[in-house]
C-alpha cells in the first residue's frame, strides 16, 4: 500500500534532505509539505499546501500514514523567548494534534541531544517540553531523533555553527563511550536515518541518539 506522507520544516537542513530521501521512495505515493509560502518542486509526488502552520489545515493529513517535523527557528531570528516558543514548540504540537485527529500513525521528530524538560538551558528544557508533549499524544509510532551538531551547508549565515561544523572531526575522534552522543553527524545521514525508521511495524515511542541514528 503506498504512503501519503505530511513535512512540516521541509526547507531546512535534515528537512530538505528528507524530502528527498521520500520522493525517492516508490512505496511514498505523495509528501504533502506545509509551509506559510509558495514552494515549488520537480517531483509530482510533492504538494505544497500554504497554511498558516499555528493552526494547519486538518483537510492536509486526509489519508496520511507518518508526520515529519523539522520546525525550528533560532535566537538570532527569533530573540524573543515566547516566539521562539510559539514556533518549535507550538507549530509542532498544532500539527501533530491535527495529525492524530486525522488518524495519522506514526510521527517522527527531530529534537536534540540533551532535550530535558528539567534543564536549566531554555533550548534543552523547550526541547524536552516538545518531546513530552508529543509524547502524551500517544501516536501509534512515535520516533524522536536527539541529533548534535548537524553538518551540512545552510543557506541562512550561523558563524558559531559554522566554526563548530569546521572543527567537529576533530572533537568527534575523542568521543567514545557515553560520550558518543555529542558525535556530529550529517543532515544527509540523518534523514536516510530518518526514513528507514519509516513505516516498520514496531509500536510505540523510540528516542534514538547518535550511533543509533547511524546503524544500517
Amino acid at each position: 500500500m503506498q504512503k501519503t506522507v505530511v513535512v512540516i520544516g521541509a526547507t531546512g537542513l535534515v528537512g530538505s534532505a528528507l524530502v528527498q530521501e521520500l520522493t525517492d521512495d516508490p512505496q511514498v505515493a505523495e509528501i504533502r509539505i506545509l509551509s506559510r509560502r509558495a514552494l515549488t518542486y520537480a517531483s509530482d509526488k510533492i504538494k505544497v499546501i500554504q497554511t498558516d502552520l499555528s493552526q494547519p489545515e486538518p483537510s492536509a493529513f486526509d489519508n496520511a500514514t507518518a508526520l515529519y517535523c523539522g520546525i525550528g527557528t533560532t535566537r538570532k531570528k527569533t530573540p524573543d523567548q515566547k516566539q521562539y516558543i510559539a514556533i518549535d514548540h507550538g507549530i509542532t504540537i498544532a500539527a501533530a494534534k491535527a495529525a492524530k485527529s486525522k488518524g495519522v500513525s506514526e510521527v517522527h521528530l527531530i529534537s536534540a541531544v540533551g532535550a530535558d524538560v528539567k534543564s536549566k538551558i531554555f533550548y534543552s528544557r523547550l526541547k524536552g517540553e516538545i518531546e513530552r508533549d508529543l509524547i502524551a499524544l500517544n501516536f501509534d509510532r512515535t520516533l524522536i531523533y536527539q541529533p548534535s551538531i548537524l553538518i551540512g551547508p545552510r543557506a541562512e549565515k550561523r558563524f558559531g555553527e559554522k566554526i563548530a561544523q569546521v572543527l567537529s572531526p576533530a572533537f568527534d575522534l575523542f568521543l567514545i563511550g557515553k560520550l558518543q552522543k555529542y558525535h556530529s553527524i550529517s543532515a544527509k545521514e540523518l534523514a536516510v536515518t530518518m526514513h528507514r525508521f519509516s513505516f516498520n511495524a514496531r509500536q510505540g515511542v523510540q528516542v534514538l541518539m547518535y550511533p543509533e541514528l547511524c546503524e544500517k
